[in-house]
């Protein structure tokens, strides 16, 4: 009974979050967002004061036709117009998502230490040494692409390709690239080892351990990162247009840079819709399939 009773009072003192190490980095955590708050000049007195302001920007000039941001502008030819470039918007969407995974997938294999010890087992300093290069060349990869924003890629597209949804359609398979990578990586890195083993028994090759070890386990985590990049790729694409990279975004910053506010809520009630409509379908497929 006493050794029951040691026991779960050993349990509660590690159990405890209020451990001196934690506290110490709760400290030191509130003081880099305190200092962060000062020297990023944050001022919730400073958004309040500014509050009429928003109002009269969202309200527009009575005198100036279309400045206001309610009501939307609903004419027809201006509605059909943005919604053509919404499909087009989605359309770069699809082709940067199948780009980035055709490259994410295997960068994501070379990103894992657990995939590499299945593609190279082999033993020794020189197999040890080449597993570890090809995972820093994969990280250093992955971590250029998506470091640098979409639309600064997109700045390079355009001036390699010209203006169009091909610059934004390349931008967006940069990023995303570098973005999935990490994203299936970290799936890689939680499998399940007890398969491969069993696997690795039985003398297969990395080809039928990928398809019957790996692939079963992480295809969920697959799925899901992918619908969630997706749906991050149309929000993406949206404003690429302002760098002249196509869909709706160039519309979008016409229409700002005119002080068209009713055709910029027009706009952006298309976009919202579109989003919300590729949500539901991303929820039902993680449903069926997760």
């Amino acid at each position: 009974m006493t050794q029951q009773k040691i026991t779960l009072k050993q349990l509660k003192a590690k159990a405890s979050p209020f451990k001196p190490a934690n506290i110490l980095i709760a400290i030191l955590v509130l003081c880099v967002i305190a200092q962060s708050w000062i020297d990023t000049q944050m001022s919730l007195s400073a958004l309040f004061s500014g509050y009429e302001h928003i109002l009269s920007y969202l309200a527009g000039n009575k005198e100036i036709p279309n400045s206001g941001f309610f009501p939307p502008n609903l004419e027809s030819e201006g509605l059909a117009k943005y919604c053509l470039a919404m499909l087009e918007t989605l359309q770069m969407a699809v082709i940067a998502i199948v780009l980035s995974v055709i490259f994410a997938l295997p960068l994501s294999f070379l990103c894992s230490r657990n995939i590499l010890e299945i593609i190279f087992p082999q033993k020794g300093w020189f197999f040890a040494l080449l597993r570890r290069t090809l995972y820093l060349f994969a990280t250093l990869l992955a971590n250029i692409c998506r470091s640098v924003n979409e639309i600064v890629w997109a700045l390079i597209f355009v001036s390699a390709v010209g203006l169009g949804p091909m610059a934004g359609i390349l931008a967006l398979a940069v990023h995303t690239t570098g973005a999935l990578a990490k994203l299936l990586s970290e799936g890689n890195e939680s499998i399940d080892p007890g398969p491969i083993k069993a696997l690795d028994t039985m003398g297969v090759g990395f080809v039928k351990t990928l398809c019957y070890g790996i692939i079963p386990q992480v295809m969920p985590h697959y799925i899901s990162m992918i619908l969630y990049r997706f749906e991050s790729d149309v929000r993406s694409a949206s404003i690429l247009g302002f760098v002249g990279a196509g869909g709706i975004g160039f519309y979008l910053f016409d229409s700002i840079r005119a002080f068209e506010n009713g055709s910029v809520c027009t706009i952006l009630i298309v976009i919202v819709a579109s989003v919300f409509v590729i949500d539901k379908v991303s929820a039902f497929i993680r449903k069926r399939y997760i």
